[in-house]
């Protein structure tokens, strides 16, 4: 099986209408227009369906972040991405796709995008999903993106969805193996106001679980491939940010009964749109020793 896992796209329109920058909407303008303006580009995004059909991908894995400040015009820009997409895919809202705490509470993101694959439970109601998407393989994808204060972009692992959570791990059989996908990393970063709170939790129940292969996320716009199977975790992949014009990263993840081998793609920006494009630029080969 062959998957793709792409994050952080921020697809970002801009309003001058003064009522829809009455929040941390602001902030958020401010900050393309001064520092992300000359960093992002849709570029990259429009020509991954491209490459994943060329590529033969068997499900595309959605890391969060379609939008900059959660506006409407911006969730449409990035539907219209997914829609484009001719290979079946797994999607998780990103910090930025609840940007406004009315956008959270009107669950914005879920107007626009639900999981079409069958499901046990829902991220929308329940804040997780399980997909099983081969007999031997699972997709548990979480929602732990929240609104946040104006300096603040963390996530929240809450204690509900720690015990629902561990209780689905529980009575998957110990044969099958477990991909865990959420847009935060479990590790504290470098600086708190970007960490997943109570990230320390997940961890410890990545830990109790051995069947959890890989954990994959984005949210650093750092790209990270990081085995840490000898410290009792599983496979750690960050896919970076796919909405950099200039370091724009994604991963192509083949599974087999032994192990992975992921591939690192990065687009490269052509003198004009039809010469950009992706390349491979690395590969590594993992083989299963968590039990």
């Amino acid at each position: 099986m062959r998957l793709a896992q792409v994050s952080d796209f921020h697809f970002t329109k801009l309003t001058m209408n003064p009522f829809r920058l009455l929040s941390k909407r602001s902030l958020g303008h401010l900050n393309w227009i001064f520092r992300r303006k000359d960093l992002f580009s849709s570029k990259p995004s429009e020509s991954l369906p491209f490459l994943f059909q060329a590529l033969n991908v068997d499900v595309i894995l959605l890391g969060g972040d379609f939008t900059s400040t959660s506006m409407k015009e911006e969730f449409i820009l990035a539907k219209n991405f997914v829609l484009s997409l001719t290979r079946p895919w797994i999607a998780i809202p990103g910090n930025h796709d609840v940007y406004t705490k009315r956008s959270f509470i009107k669950q914005t993101y879920y107007q626009h995008f639900q999981n079409r694959t069958p499901a046990l439970y829902s991220l929308a109601k329940e804040g997780m999903e399980a997909h099983k998407i081969d007999p031997l393989w699972w997709v548990i994808a979480l929602d732990t993106s929240r609104p946040t204060n104006l300096r603040s972009s963390q996530g929240f692992f809450s204690e509900k969805l720690e015990e629902r959570l561990d209780g689905l791990l529980s009575v998957i059989p110990d044969k099958e193996k477990i991909i865990l996908f959420n847009h935060y990393p479990f590790f504290p970063q470098e600086e708190e106001k970007h960490s997943l709170l109570r990230g320390e939790a997940l961890e410890k129940l990545i830990r109790r679980h051995p069947k959890i292969a890989l954990y994959l996320h984005g949210h650093t716009h750092r790209h990270v491939v990081a085995d840490l199977q000898g410290d009792e975790l599983p496979i750690i992949l960050d896919s970076g940010s796919c909405g950099e014009t200039k370091r724009s990263t994604c991963n192509i993840i083949d599974l087999n009964p032994s192990g992975c081998k992921v591939t690192t793609f990065q687009y490269y920006e052509g003198m004009n749109e039809e010469m950009g494009l992706w390349k491979e630029q690395e590969k590594e080969e993992f083989v299963w020793k968590r039990r």
